[in-house]
């Protein structure tokens, strides 16, 4: 699908609504909720990278190593996992909630075993938005820090983090990994 098929067949739908709820996503027919997600669309279009600090200096001195884009209609979200590289994720357009457990919670949050997407070690069986504590115990105890991204806003997101996403609104954000 062309970027502009995307933007027109999800983006401005979505974009009709103020705000996403958990009920508003959950209840959205199936083929109305998209994400184009951690994907290199800078390199595929270079000029969107004109309009982006492609080296932010909070990155260090060698820069970030990687640049990816997040566009999607409200009501889509990242399950919770951890990556092994430093992040720093800026809001472009819209509202996320971001929630964020330190490294040292892991042993409380229930790293997935599922063959489909836990192989890695990095992904996390708790449902951030329907805590089942009966099934994961240790994630009732487990800290955690919570964020509202609004345009130009930034959070840092240290590598090995847990951290969980859900667009309040049609949104865009980039993510810059060190």
């Amino acid at each position: 699908m062309s970027l502009r098929q995307f933007m027109s067949s999800y983006l401005a739908i979505s974009a009709a609504r103020e705000y996403w709820t958990l009920d508003d996503a959950i209840s959205a027919p199936k083929n109305s909720v998209a994400y184009l997600t951690q994907h290199p669309l800078i390199q595929q279009l270079p000029g969107l990278g004109t309009d982006l600090d492609m080296t932010p200096s909070l990155c260090g001195a060698l820069g970030p190593s990687l640049v990816y884009l997040w566009i999607g209609t409200g009501g889509t979200r990242t399950p919770l996992h951890f990556d092994s590289y430093n992040n720093l994720f800026v809001q472009l357009v819209g509202v996320k909630y971001i929630r964020i457990y330190g490294e040292q919670e892991t042993s409380k949050l229930h790293v997935s075993r599922n063959k489909l997407y836990g192989l890695q070690g990095n992904m996390s069986d708790v449902d951030c938005e329907r805590e089942d504590y009966e099934s994961f115990p240790g994630a009732k105890n487990a800290q955690y820090q919570e964020v509202l991204l609004f345009p130009g806003d930034a959070v840092f997101i240290p590598a090995r983090a847990w951290h969980y996403v859900r667009s309040l609104t049609t949104s865009m954000s980039v993510n810059y990994g060190f």
